[in-house]
């Protein structure tokens, strides 16, 4: 494996380094490579134009490779990692993403169709008929505001069109029995007014078998519509109105238990029997997602004289129930936690646009958020710890019931201008400013069931044990945030510009919604925590781009700082605490380019070195048999992040040709790849997962004018057993008496197989 990956790394540098990964067909009547438009700036521009590290895949790709969201999208682009974890998601751009905690804004600013989609769990929304995802790295301050630290995805969604279109898709994947269906409507509804109306079903039996349930997991059901009509009577004043729903549900995750250490599996034998054979089978008690979303979602443009007045006004509301086996195994210990999401959020903003292309470019506007987020967080700790004798048994059959509410409220201005200085050299300078206030309220009720004898005070004392006890607190934040920018480009000839960037980024302060105590409590032995601040980074970007009519690359050398990092501190026994608590810096080099070799021919690839360390984090948890520092802690500073490879890349041959008179064959061979990492948060080498190559290919035959195509797809197609994510399996060590331990984690996907067929009229 180490071998193919250094031929992969080989054939990407040899074919030309870039920093911009895009996948779309060549232009085929014309030969040459086709721009790619990304609107990052908030202009319609081309890929080679923007001065920032950059990613767009096309919303061809996705649709060609079966791709469902963005956590499969994401092992195609360099420095993007999607991972889900026991009770959130994450994205992480470069090494840095938000930890487990509904209280974090997310580090990866995520935006569908201009609107700020901000919760975690909104990363698995079904991705469908879309136009393109750009991935933009590093802080992202001036346009896409406050919380895009690491970086921004940014969804763009196909509107309407002046003529009458429609597409019936259908995919079915053969091992895992998976079935997507896509059904998309558009054309003029009367002069000036056009629609478009998507469908989309996907369900999937899964790739893990739960022995204890006796089903295929994770168990997928998922339901999608869109609408957009768009008014333009040819006046000044364009708008489009896009309203959406989905439902989408999971019925178990796809997480494995492995390595066993000292005497676990001696212990874990008999009715407490737990497989640690790393081998897509699993036995625990269930775990369940249901999530719901419905956006609606006004834009607007007003041309004043040569300049644009833009309105983006938007409602979103999300809804999420999960019940989770939060012990992972069989063994009935903390089954049937229950945790529940419920957000809504309004949002406007107004921007203006200057026409472009002068001597002086700019935009400004301002921005106001207005959000309420719900959540409760139910664990239970089962009847089975009745039978284990003191102190084990007081926790028999009692839950510790958490209550969170939030509201919060965002405004900024910004502005950006570009000068051309000379007809070669162009500065660019902008800044936004922001204010939010923020008030949370947080409760943690103790509370016995029907089995439980044990008298209330022994309760409350074992729970203080283990550093939960009641409480109730509330707060208020208020920040202010002012972060600039500053760029500069020079076109050395008509083909090649070269740039230099700063940026300083911030992602706000909150609440601790998952800690079990106060902060100033005197009766446990590690206190909770409540507010946390917000965190920095200072980026400096430099790089080169080169567009050609065959050839395209891109190349960016970065380096970025984060202070004040909000992080979980594990305090000994059950419970993370959120504190500001660490500071990195990262850096490194990200390229792509792409090639048209020949009619129908093209080469694409992309590569990304991350050299990341923690430069002060001393209140890390120490992972089994670690020996701990000062106040039982373990001293991270000079260490990598978890999930963050040195390498990653990916490379893409695709070739079409005609076939007889009507016909074309098209072929697509790609390769995503990393190098070793490691998976659990604390950085235990126990969940090391080596380097890999993840090989896919497509054959499609279909009318040469694109009316129908079928096609064969794999993924996978090597069969690599990759770890996602990994943690120590919960209350082992407790168990074992510190002498045992394993390990579960997310795997992803196995080799997949799947028939497509495509119609369109």
């Amino acid at each position: 494996m180490k071998h193919s990956l250094a031929m992969l790394l080989a054939a990407s540098a040899l074919a030309g380094p870039t920093a911009a990964f895009a996948q779309d067909a060549p232009a085929e009547s014309q030969g040459g490579l086709d721009d790619i438009i990304v609107t990052a700036q908030k202009r319609a521009e081309g890929l080679s134009d923007v001065p920032i590290s950059i990613s767009a895949v096309s919303g061809k790709q996705v649709e060609s490779y079966g791709q469902t969201n963005l956590e499969q999208i994401s092992s195609s682009v360099p420095n993007l990692k999607i991972t889900q974890t026991a009770i959130a998601n994450r994205i992480a751009i470069r090494g840095i993403a938000s930890g487990d905690n509904k209280g974090f804004e997310q580090s990866v600013a995520m935006f569908v169709d201009g609107v700020y989609y901000g919760r975690d769990q909104l990363s698995r929304l079904p991705l469908v008929d879309m136009e393109r995802v750009e991935v933009l790295r590093g802080p992202q301050p001036t346009l896409f505001g406050k919380n895009a630290i690491a970086g921004a995805v940014n969804i763009t969604t196909r509107s309407p069109t002046d003529e009458f279109e429609g597409t019936v898709s259908g995919l079915y994947e053969f091992n895992h029995k998976e079935l997507q269906l896509t059904g998309v409507l558009s054309g003029p509804l009367s002069d000036g007014i056009e629609a478009r109306v998507v469908g989309y079903h996907r369900s999937m039996d899964g790739y893990f078998y739960n022995q204890k349930l006796k089903r295929n997991e994770p168990n997928v059901d998922e339901y999608y519509v869109r609408g957009k009509v768009e008014f333009d009577k040819g006046g000044p004043l364009a708008a489009e109105l896009k309203l959406e729903y989905a439902d989408f549900a999971m019925k178990g995750q796809p997480r494995d238990v492995f390595g066993a250490v000292g005497n676990y599996n001696a212990v874990f034998q008999g009715p407490f029997f737990v497989s640690t054979v790393p081998d897509y089978v699993r036995e625990d008690n269930g775990y369940e997602s249901r999530n719901k979303v419905f956006g609606a979602t006004l834009n607007a443009d007003l041309e004043i004289g040569e300049h644009t007045l833009t309105s983006v006004t938007s409602l979103l509301d999300y809804k999420t129930r999960e019940i989770v086996d939060v012990d992972f195994s069989g063994i009935s210990f903390l089954d049937g936690t229950n945790l529940r999401e419920d957000y809504r959020q309004f949002s406007q903003e107004l921007r203006l646009t200057s026409p472009g292309g002068e001597a002086f470019n700019y935009i400004g506007g301002v921005y106001y958020q207005h959000a309420k987020l719900d959540v409760q967080d139910f664990t239970l700790f089962n009847p089975t710890f009745l039978g284990l004798g003191a102190p084990f048994n007081a926790l028999g059959d009692t839950r510790n019931d958490r209550d969170y509410s939030q509201t919060s409220d965002l405004i900024s201005a910004f502005a950006q201008g570009e000068l051309s200085l000379t007809d070669q050299l162009r500065v660019t300078a902008g800044a936004r400013f922001n204010h939010e206030k923020k008030s949370g309220r947080r409760s943690l009720a103790i509370v016995q069931g029907p089995l439980s004898t044990a008298p209330a005070a022994v309760v409350a004392a074992v729970f203080r044990a283990l550093n939960i006890e009641a409480h109730s607190i509330a707060g208020k934040l208020s920040e202010d945030s002012f972060n600039p920018m500053v760029n500069v480009q020079f076109d050395a000839t008509d083909d090649l510009m070269l740039y230099a960037s700063y940026a300083r980024g911030t992602k706000a302060g909150g609440f601790d919604i998952r800690s079990n105590s106060l902060p100033m409590s005197t009766t446990v032995a590690k206190p909770g925590a409540f507010e946390f601040q917000d965190e920095s980074a200072d980026n400096f970007e430099a790089g080169l781009k080169y567009k050609g009519r065959d050839v395209a690359f891109n190349l960016s050398f970065y380096r970025t700082k984060y202070k004040d990092l909000q992080v979980n501190i594990f305090d000994g026994t059950l419970n993370f605490n959120v504190r500001n608590a660490a500071a990195a810096r990262t850096q490194g080099i990200e390229a792509d380019f792409r090639a048209a070799l020949a009619e129908g021919l093209t080469i694409s690839g992309a590569i990304a070195y991350l050299d990341f360390k923690f430069t002060n984090f001393t209140d890390g948890q120490c992972y089994y048999l670690q020996t701990p520092g000062p106040g039982g802690f373990c001293d991270y500073s000079g260490k990598r992040n978890a999930l963050s490879p040195k390498w990653s890349g990916n490379l893409n041959v695709d070739y079409w040709t005609p076939v007889g008179s009507d016909l074309k064959l098209s072929f697509n061979v790609n390769a995503d790849f990393s190098s070793s990492y490691i998976a659990a948060a604390n950085l235990d080498p126990r969940t090391y997962q080596g380097s890999y190559a993840k090989l896919g290919a497509r054959i499609a035959l279909g009318q040469i004018d694109n009316r129908w195509e079928v096609a064969l797809i794999g993924r996978n197609l090597t069969d690599q057993r990759i770890l996602q994510t990994g943690s120590a399996m919960p209350l082992a060590t407790t168990i074992t008496g510190g002498a045992g331990n394993a390990y579960n984690g997310i795997v992803d996907r196995p080799r997949t197989i799947a028939v497509q067929v495509t119609g369109r009229f």
